[in-house]
């Protein structure tokens, strides 16, 4: 292993050593009297393809210089990436990754709703993992592409889409607007997940309003993964009542939840037994919704050792 870079990063010293294709960088700072050192590996082809992680980003800010040091010492021309935004438009990325609500201002003055970082994101991808809703919903409305595949490692082998993060994070207004304008509401990310795969699992006041969304724009309830997975499986496992009850509703597969939940209830009790009541909650809509107990299931709940649980199996 050989160092190849040495600089500071504000208030942190940054090494950067050479072990085979990976570099290695390690970065220290003092704090009250400690040393902190945090270490990172990625392969040299891959910094070169784009740049120090994670993924994306749409300004090296103070890593700049180190980032082309690095560069310097491995030989290599200078990518494209290592070239700043035009200021007016690093402009419009700050204020969108801050969800700050001028963006809309900017966009009434005519600034391009929609530009590329380096990463090959744009400010709707930052507005959306923001805290800011009204930021998002105006760019939308300009046209900014809420179906835009956002490449989450240096040579896009893993990637999500603004959709699937809109979901994630719960945004139910800003899904409405995406979809009104045409976002197709079944893109997949690299797992083969819909938006509808990703719902969070602390989010059932606002994931039945998304799943009907998606559902009347015209996602299927019942799309699988490629190991077959639905999102009625997902929601089941995560005791999620509403949005089961939503989804059994628009037409998802009861005895697939079924099956998920009490084949997770099995495992998951050890540590999860104070959910008991919320988990035979979730059978009863399923049983409503058609679900038909088996054997097996009954099987799943005795071995849980929880009584409410065998009880909803009975009713």
């Amino acid at each position: 292993m050989t160092e190849i870079a040495r600089y500071p990063e504000g208030p942190v010293e940054v090494t950067v050593s050479r072990d085979g294709d990976d570099l290695i960088f390690r970065s220290s700072h003092e704090d009250y009297g400690r040393t902190i050192t945090e270490e990172s590996r990625i392969t040299a082809p891959d910094f070169v393809a784009k740049g120090p992680g994670p993924w994306p980003w749409f300004d090296l800010g103070i890593r700049r210089a180190g980032a082309l040091q690095v560069l310097d010492a491995l030989g290599v021309d200078r990518p494209a990436w290592t070239e700043p935004l035009a200021p007016s438009v690093l402009d419009l990325f700050e204020r969108a990754h801050r969800g700050d609500t001028t963006v809309i201002e900017l966009l009434a003055m005519g600034a391009d709703p929609d530009p590329v970082d380096a990463c090959g994101a744009t400010p709707l991808w930052y507005a959306v993992c923001s805290l800011a809703a009204g930021t998002t919903v105006a760019l939308i409305d300009e046209d900014a592409d809420a179906g835009r595949r956002i490449e989450l490692s240096a040579r896009g082998e893993k990637f999500t889409t603004i959709l699937h993060e809109i979901v994630r994070r719960g945004r139910t207004v800003a899904l409405n607007h995406a979809l009104a304008h045409g976002v197709d509401p079944d893109l997949v990310d690299s797992d083969g997940a819909t938006a509808m795969h990703v719902l969070d699992g602390s989010a059932d006041n606002v994931n039945p309003e998304m799943v009907r969304a998606l559902v009347r724009a015209g996602a299927a309830i019942d799309a699988a993964l490629p190991g077959g997975t639905q999102p009625i499986e997902l929601a089941a496992r995560m005791v999620l009542p509403a949005t089961v009850a939503a989804m059994v509703e628009l037409g998802a597969d009861p005895d697939r939840g079924l099956d998920s939940l009490l084949a997770w209830w099995a495992v998951g009790s050890t540590f999860n037994g104070y959910r008991a009541a919320a988990v035979a909650d979730v059978v009863d809509l399923l049983r409503t919704g058609g679900a038909t107990v088996t054997q097996r299931h009954r099987e799943q709940a005795a071995n849980a050792g929880a009584s409410e649980v065998e009880a909803a199996l009975r009713r």
